[in-house]
């Protein structure tokens, strides 16, 4: 009968199915180790007949929590992130070692999960045909909003390539579904306050001057939306508008203009 080896034990050893990752990447070290020097320390040795005697039988495991990964993992099938993947992978080598998931990895479970559930997978399926024109604004609105700003540079330089193409529902919600999106949008979609062609007068909001403009300077609207807000604040729609006596136009927020009051009659 042959000898078994060091070797043939490492690899039995971690053939196991149930190893929790921690366990596995030190076998690994002590099996790369025994690789280069053909031999083991003595305290190499004791860590090793320790982890096989530890892992010489299957633990008792909860099959319905391993039922339930394998399940998430084969509905990501590698669609999901990277880090969703090792997540899902983790917590299955660990329940199959037969250690129990904490509440904090359950929670973080569940929300994966509910991003894979039937609902959520016919959502993703349909995606592109269920992208509304409002959707599309949104989204155009935050990728010139965030190509400024620099972040999203991931989402921004694909669009950039092809701006025909639909977004992921993933990188549709990351993108205009944050604090900063809701001021943004808000600030793009809400009513204007000024209407094309009236009469408004620069408030003390006007901070510096441009083009020889100050507070209480006045101005007439030349268009409304001219472009994307650019602060995430109150107030950060953008208007053109054209200053009384001068011949060029300048954007400003809609909270650094003011009506402006006619003066009363002596």
């Amino acid at each position: 009968m042959p000898r078994t080896t060091y070797a043939d034990r490492f690899d039995a050893l971690l053939a196991k199915d149930y190893l929790s990752e921690r366990d596995r990447n030190f076998i690994s070290d002590l099996y790369a180790h025994y690789k280069r020097k053909r031999a083991l320390s003595s305290g190499r040795r004791h860590w090793f007949v320790q982890l096989e005697q530890r892992y010489a039988s299957r633990p008792v495991t909860d099959e319905a929590t391993t039922v339930r990964l394998d399940d998430l993992i084969a509905r990501m099938n590698g669609n999901g992130t990277q880090w969703e993947s090792d997540f899902a992978g983790s917590l299955l080598a660990q329940a199959r070692s037969g250690r129990t998931l904490s509440e904090k990895q359950i929670a973080i479970l569940r929300k994966i999960e509910a991003k894979w559930s039937d609902e959520a997978m016919r959502i993703r399926e349909t995606w592109a045909e269920d992208f509304t024109p409002e959707m599309a604004e949104k989204f155009r609105v935050m990728i010139k909003y965030y190509t400024i700003t620099g972040y999203f540079r991931r989402i921004t330089d694909a669009h950039a390539a092809n701006s025909d193409m639909v977004p992921s529902r993933e990188d549709y919600e990351r993108i205009t579904n944050n604090k900063y999106a809701t001021k943004i949008l808000t600030g793009w979609f809400s009513e204007p306050k000024f209407a094309v062609g009236s009469m408004v007068a620069f408030s003390s909001m006007l901070k510096y001057s441009r083009a020889g403009v100050s507070p209480g300077d006045f101005g007439v609207v030349v268009s409304v939306n001219d472009n994307v807000p650019t602060a995430a604040a109150r107030g950060n729609k953008v208007y053109r508008v054209l200053p009384v006596g001068k011949a060029q136009t300048i954007l400003t927020e809609e909270r650094c203009l003011k009506r402006a009051r006619t003066p009363k009659k002596k």
